[in-house]
């Protein structure tokens, strides 16, 4: 029933009530009727409103989880290759802190684990669309609680304490460690950096090394990021599959 159909049944109860001619029961009757029927009315709108919200609620939830679907499939790929990465130069580091005779000092050798020691870690997750739906408050659209949950802690607590993490490394290596090799580089006649073992038995060097070990504190956040995405992936497919 439209509003103009609900408001002339008002404007009737209210006709009634002023009618005296009517005798009593029967004009109790007549507005207990068009009470009846206002009621009926709203209640079937808000029944139909109901229905119609919640189709729209699940189509929104659908389109929001393939879309995080696609966002976490490639955030796993890059995290992966961080996390490659990190343990890369956690172990170059480990490399050159053995004692100088477990340590092969050949040029090759040298090379080969000194060219991974000193790069940023990277991780850009997509983050987009669940802020998105977070601003529009409506992440109640995802009906599985423990899902919505889930997905709540791993862009609140578990993302972010990871890129904190990842920062804070960046933040040593761009200041200390960078500030240590422009003063600590040698060149060759060439003009390239040279580095060998007198390089890698100097004191600094081996102290910037052993806060390495920081790296374990992003990988120990990485791979909690990892597994909370696959238990997400995993519940997504068998949630768009039904």
């Amino acid at each position: 029933m439209s509003t103009n159909e609900v408001i002339k049944h008002s404007r009737r109860v209210f006709g009634l009530l002023k009618k005296d001619n009517l005798k009593p029961g029967h004009k109790l009757g007549e507005i207990l009727t068009e009470i009846a029927i206002i009621v009926f009315a709203i209640s079937l709108s808000l029944v139909l409103e109901r229905w119609r919200q919640n189709q729209d609620d699940q189509k929104l939830e659908k389109k929001f989880l393939a879309g995080l679907k696609t966002d976490l499939t490639h955030d796993l790929e890059e995290l992966k290759g961080s996390s490659a990465k990190c343990i890369s130069m956690k172990n170059a580091a480990k490399y050159f802190l053995r004692p100088e005779n477990g340590i092969d000092w050949s040029s090759d050798s040298t090379k080969y684990y000194s060219y991974k020691l000193f790069h940023n870690v990277y991780f850009f997750p997509n983050t987009n669309r669940y802020e998105s739906l977070k601003s529009s408050g409506k992440l109640d659209v995802i009906e599985d609680e423990a899902l919505q949950n889930t997905i709540i802690d791993l862009y609140q607590t578990k993302i972010p304490d990871l890129g904190q993490q990842i920062n804070f490394f960046n933040q040593f290596l761009n200041t200390q460690v960078k500030d240590y090799l422009i003063h600590n580089f040698k060149r060759d006649t060439n003009n390239q950096v040279v580095l060998d073992r007198s390089f890698f038995t100097q004191p600094g060097i081996k102290n910037i090394l052993s806060f390495y070990t920081d790296l374990d504190d992003v990988l120990k956040r990485a791979n909690a990021s990892l597994d909370e995405s696959e238990v997400v992936l995993k519940k997504i497919d068998s949630l768009l599959k039904k």
